[in-house]
């Protein structure tokens, strides 16, 4: 029992202060993860952010428990209220903005989307492996084998007419590691031919185990694209010995895009296409961009996202998110690895003259997925006279076994 304290309206009032500090600790996880440091680095940064949380959640509660936040001296008592503010009104309507966003204009799709269980074939054993993590694939529930072949049409104004029809197949965040087996991945790709596609993207964190160097070429061999394979490297590729993981993408047959441009020609009509791993690894240099009627960046981050609006990028696939791998009801997505927080965690963006797609990826460093399956997405390039002749589709969702 407490005594000469808050009542129970006080107690209950801090409420929205504690949820504020809550999304306080969250945005500041995300906005670190986001910034360009090594792994090892963020590690510690997450440490003294979680610790710095619990203390100051504690010494607050402490203080309340004496006298109520709003009766503190005014500099002390801005933080509680910059927190009630968060957690009585930021928060709630970021988050309902996030879950009735819908994708830009021109963004449709007549084909049900596919969902295909990869361990109905002989059980998740045959995929999973001894490395770290590997008994995160055991928990009940986890969908990190319910694999969602997307395919997507999207209108893009002032597209050349020779790139009318143009399939994009994107593949993102492998994270390939001894949790698994081989087989997962090789399922994977295995699934991709039901989408073929003219051009084949994979946009980073290929490897996430040094071990595991090896399979990189026979896993992503077999995929086929009419105009070539391009891959850029991921946050955690730089991690682990990126010279290695360039050299066996391209034995893979992957041109790979490294702080690079280059060109593709199309029936005359010429393409611009470039790739980043940045803030990890080297940026583009827009003033090198070459000429182009056409322009494609491929940037691990979705961050790099106002940049390629500024740059007049057409089109950019980005990965790094991973959709935040676990989604709760109504929620979505809490913890995120951007500068920008949530606001990126998938889907399309439109922005001035660029259309972004950021995709939910294969696995993660962690391989647990909740509300957020691994995916694999096709993006078919479609004509539009003026931004906004198509309207985007309910979609279907038609469940197989693989």
């Amino acid at each position: 029992m407490i005594l000469d304290g808050p009542g129970m309206a006080d107690l209950v009032a801090i409420l929205p202060a504690a949820l504020g500090h809550l999304c306080h600790l969250i945005l500041a996880v995300n906005v670190v993860s986001g910034m360009g440091q090594r792994e090892s680095v963020l590690d510690r940064a997450r440490i003294a952010i979680f610790t710095a949380f619990w203390v100051s959640a504690g010494v607050m509660l402490w203080a309340h428990l004496r006298a109520p936040w709003w009766t503190w001296p005014w500099p002390i008592a801005a933080y509680p209220a910059a927190c009630t503010i968060s957690g009585f009104f930021i928060w709630p309507v970021s988050t309902l903005a996030i879950a009735i966003r819908r994708h830009p204009v021109g963004i449709s799709s007549d084909r049900p989307e596919v969902e295909l269980d990869l361990a109905a074939s002989g059980g998740a054993n045959e995929l999973i492996g001894e490395g770290h993590g590997a008994w995160l694939l055991r928990l009940p529930g986890n969908e990190s084998f319910r694999l969602r072949l997307r395919d997507w049409e999207a209108a893009i104004p002032g597209l050349p007419p020779a790139l009318d029809g143009l399939r994009i197949l994107q593949l993102t965040d492998l994270h390939m590691a001894r949790c698994f087996r081989p087989a997962f991945f090789e399922r994977v790709v295995a699934a991709c031919r039901a989408l073929p596609a003219d051009l084949v993207v994979l946009t980073g964190d290929i490897i996430e185990d040094d071990e595991v160097h090896d399979w990189i070429r026979p896993i992503l061999s077999p995929l086929e694209a009419r105009l070539g394979k391009y891959a850029i490297l991921g946050n955690h590729d730089e991690e682990h010995r990126p010279d290695e993981i360039l050299a066996e993408l391209a034995g893979a047959g992957f041109e790979t895009m490294h702080g690079t441009w280059t060109t593709l020609d199309v029936d005359g009509v010429r393409i611009a296409l470039g790739g980043t791993s940045a803030p990890w690894g080297p940026d583009v240099d827009p003033s090198a961009m070459p000429s182009a009627d056409f322009r494609i960046l491929l940037s691990h981050s979705p961050d790099r996202f106002y940049r390629a609006s500024r740059w007049r990028i057409e089109l950019m696939l980005s990965g790094h998110n991973h959709g935040g791998q676990i989604r709760l009801p109504i929620v979505g997505a809490v913890f995120m690895p951007s500068v920008y927080s949530r606001r990126f965690d998938r889907g399309f963006f439109r922005r001035g003259p660029t259309l972004m797609y950021a995709s939910d990826g294969i696995a993660g460093m962690h391989p647990v997925r909740y509300g957020c399956p691994p995916e694999v997405a096709r993006i078919v390039l479609r004509s539009a006279n003026v931004e906004g002749t198509t309207a985007h589709s309910r979609r279907r969702v038609v469940r197989s076994r693989a």
